[in-house]
């Protein structure tokens, strides 16, 4: 019979690699952090080699549900990680989006394994080098549009899909029993956070999907974020001090708030610089990391331009007005 081991401990893992690097050095090892969300329950999160993953252990089903893999050559760590406590087979795989460093190693685990992923977050999927020829496999062979459901009891997991924002594929995944929610890369930290336009992300859509996530899902008290450090609660090994759902509803109000002010200078005539330089936002954001600002009102710009050229948005200002600039290159998540 195999087994699932409950427990209120942080455990390191540390795998040494063969890698071998062009000039033939040997190189590193991967470690994964793993804690437990609750005392003698079987939900963790795994830390380090990319997003945050999730992996819940369900007895009944006989099998171990993955939330998101990393990035690529992750997958053995992940599962030698596991053994620690279960060794019950990884057979269900959700990806919360379509970027590298939450997909990664989707192809790596022993079959037979389910795939699942929102429908958009396959079509980019399938664009991907990383899933060409025989990497098929790593791809979602189920999909879902608004929501899914998942196993039952205790260990029921909710899939929903509320709109464009990070990308146009991004799904948020609810244990309703445990209070818990992954939020993947939209809600990464109190952050400006970063949207990928090429993947069907949305500055003008965020604000919305956000208040639709905060107004459409009842009954979470914990939010694991797709990559923002998880500080250990002082005096309590192992656990984590995660987000609330409040604080997801203030995350919406300041995408709100951001994009107002983009939407004000917009009108109002200004350059990308300028609305840069002359965003005011309310003081009690004063600490919320604003080093991607400048980027997501050049996005946000390019939407708007977009919408008034198409006479879809009442615009006040001639598009000349604005200064055009490309996209920086994003990064991995």
């Amino acid at each position: 019979m195999r087994s699932v081991i409950s427990f209120a401990s942080l455990i390191v893992v540390s795998v040494a690699l063969t890698t071998v690097t062009f000039d033939g050095q040997q190189t590193g090892q991967k470690t994964v952090r793993m804690h437990a969300l609750s005392p003698g329950d079987t939900l963790y999160v795994l830390m380090d080699g990319g997003g945050h993953s999730i992996a819940l252990a369900d007895e009944v089903s006989g099998g171990v549900v993955l939330i998101d893999t990393k990035v690529a050559g992750w997958g053995q760590t992940i599962i030698d990680t596991l053994l620690y406590v279960t060794d019950l087979p990884i057979t269900t795989i959700v990806n919360t989006h379509a970027h590298q460093d939450h997909i990664g190693s989707n192809g790596e685990f022993p079959g037979p394994v389910q795939i699942i992923a929102h429908e958009n977050a396959k079509v980019s999927m399938q664009k991907m080098e990383t899933f060409q020829g025989d990497n098929a496999g790593g791809l979602p062979d189920t999909t879902y549009t608004d929501t899914l459901s998942l196993l039952e009891g205790p260990n029921r997991i909710e899939l929903y899909h509320f709109g464009a924002a990070h990308t146009a594929g991004d799904t948020i995944i609810v244990f309703p029993e445990k209070g818990v929610a992954h939020m993947g890369d939209l809600f990464v930290n109190k952050a400006v956070p970063f949207i990928d336009p090429e993947n069907g992300g949305s500055g003008v859509s965020y604000p919305e999907t956000l208040a639709k996530v905060f107004a459409g899902i009842e009954g979470v008290e914990k939010v694991i974020t797709g990559h923002s450090a998880l500080p250990a609660i002082p005096g309590v090994q192992g656990m984590l001090q995660t987000l609330t759902w409040e604080d997801v509803g203030e995350y919406a109000e300041f995408n709100r708030d951001f994009l107002k002010a983009v939407e004000q200078a917009f009108e109002e005539g200004r350059n990308v610089e300028q609305a840069v330089t002359t965003l005011s936002l309310p003081a009690r954001y004063a600490d919320y990391d604003m080093e991607r600002a400048g980027v997501n009102v050049r996005v946000i710009y390019d939407e708007l331009r977009k919408r008034a050229d198409a006479s879809e948005f009442p615009a006040r200002v001639a598009v000349t007005n604005i200064e055009r600039k490309p996209l920086l290159t994003p990064p991995s998540f």
